[in-house]
């Protein structure tokens, strides 16, 4: 998604509407874990404030993620608050971990900036819903489709004495 930045150099105005939408392929910038189901659309400004481009705007998005619960697909809508400083001149940028973009020629290429933005957004643990079921650890069963027939009274060996106990405790309180 580049921004042609001829118009706000070279004349008394500073600020332009920037409004894009492009399908882009995360994968070629190296966020393949982004799997983008509709076009990126960036609706903001850009303002000359020499020697930086100031980048304002909002950003909305579409992704495919997985449950982390039940593996399945499902998608999820993104709108966020884009906030990017540029310049082409390297000499302004003060420290090396300084978040300013650097570019050459008259276009700027926002692309980067965007998929780390969407990147940071995405959830730790991915649910499909709040409620999910997740799957059964022992056959595999999707629990928000159905429910499995295994055996819910399966105990570790090594805590059989306990049941034993908890059993004797319970009839001892019904008497």
């Amino acid at each position: 998604m580049l921004i042609d930045v001829t118009k706000i150099k070279s004349s008394a105005q500073t600020v332009d509407e920037v409004d894009l939408q492009e399908k882009v392929d995360a994968a070629a910038y190296d966020y393949a874990e982004l799997n983008l189901t509709a076009p990126l659309t960036f609706h903001g400004t850009i303002e000359n404030v020499p020697p930086y481009f100031h980048l304002k705007g909002e950003l909305a998005a579409s992704l495919e993620l997985v449950c982390s619960r039940c593996l399945a697909p499902y998608n999820l809508d993104f709108v966020l608050d884009i906030e990017e400083a540029y310049t082409n001149k390297p000499e302004a940028i003060i420290e090396e971990d300084d978040e300013i973009g650097l570019f050459e020629g008259d276009d700027i290429d926002i692309t980067p900036a965007l998929l780390k933005a969407l990147f940071m957004e995405l959830p730790m643990h991915p649910l499909c819903r709040p409620d999910c079921r997740g799957i059964c650890p022992d056959c595999g069963a999707d629990l928000n489709r159905r429910e499995c027939a295994c055996n819910k009274d399966n105990i570790d060996l090594r805590l059989e004495k306990l049941k034993g106990l908890f059993d004797k405790m319970n009839s001892d309180k019904e008497v």
